[in-house]
């Protein structure tokens, strides 16, 4: 494909988007890159390009979720639903991200947002998720209040340090055997010791939806699986059309908020 045809799929498959979005009854927002620069934005992306002019200090944005939280919480606005499609630039390199964010998002909410995205994604692509990799950082908590657990395990299980989870716990424990068994295996594991609780209720019918779609698609609970984002606190998830990047991610923040990005660079729709 040379330049011109990519540039030329990108731009048609943002507006596709945007106009599913706009039928879906989301807010379409297009912002100016340069906004006011707030301390937590720099906590969540160090690499954001900041300077200042006239006394006052800008960022670049570098993602947008932030951007649309701060504009949300500075602004008060009733909209619950945005939808996006904008350029970024992070570690000095721009690109192109389109998604959602729902705030006071529901499990139904975050379940349709799911679903109308991976639509989205194979019909725009005739290809299928190969990959669905989730988590919730929530499901750690439920480990150490039920073991009582030091908080120092958090390190050691997403880091996947086996050995020291072995010298800490034990062979026989039900933590060490869940991080050390294949993450093909942890859904189960940790279903048969938490699939009472509203968490793994979530996760359920998330693979519920998952598998409606495609019962091919591989669906993996990882419990030292992170986002790279720190400001995701619950569900968190990618989906996967090959090997190299997801082509959707995203997952709950700030209590009640949802979030879900399109990947238009090397997730595999162009």
């Amino acid at each position: 494909m040379s330049a011109n045809q990519l540039i030329l799929k990108r731009t048609a498959l943002g507006t596709t988007y945007l106009d599913l979005l706009d039928r879906s009854g989301f807010t379409l927002v297009d912002m100016n890159m340069i906004e006011p620069f707030y301390i937590d934005d720099k906590n969540h992306h160090p690499t954001s390009i900041v300077f200042e002019r006239d006394s006052i200090m800008y960022a670049i944005r570098s993602d947008w979720t932030r951007t649309l939280l701060n504009f949300n919480n500075n602004y008060y606005s009733n909209e619950t639903k945005f939808g996006y499609f904008g350029p970024v630039v992070r570690e000095h390199e721009s690109f192109y991200q389109a998604g959602v964010e729902i705030y006071k998002a529901g499990n139904q909410d975050i379940i349709n947002a799911l679903l109308m995205h991976i639509q989205f994604v194979e019909n725009s692509t005739e290809d299928t998720i190969k990959t669905f990799v989730i988590n919730n950082d929530q499901l750690l908590d439920l480990f150490i209040d039920k073991y009582k657990l030091s908080e120092n395990i958090r390190t050691l299980v997403y880091s996947k340090n086996i050995s020291e989870l072995r010298r800490v716990l034990g062979t026989d424990h039900d933590l060490y055997k869940i991080i050390s068994a294949k993450v093909s295996e942890q859904y189960e594991m940790i279903q048969q010791l938490f699939g009472d609780t509203e968490i793994m209720q979530l996760i359920e019918r998330v693979k519920d939806v998952i598998k409606s779609q495609n019962k091919e698609t591989k669906f993996i609970l990882d419990l030292s699986f992170r986002s790279p984002q720190k400001y995701y606190n619950g569900l968190y998830f990618q989906a996967f059309l090959n090997a190299n990047s997801p082509v959707l991610s995203g997952g709950q923040y700030n209590s009640s908020a949802f979030g879900i990005g399109l990947n238009l660079s090397d997730g595999g729709l162009l």
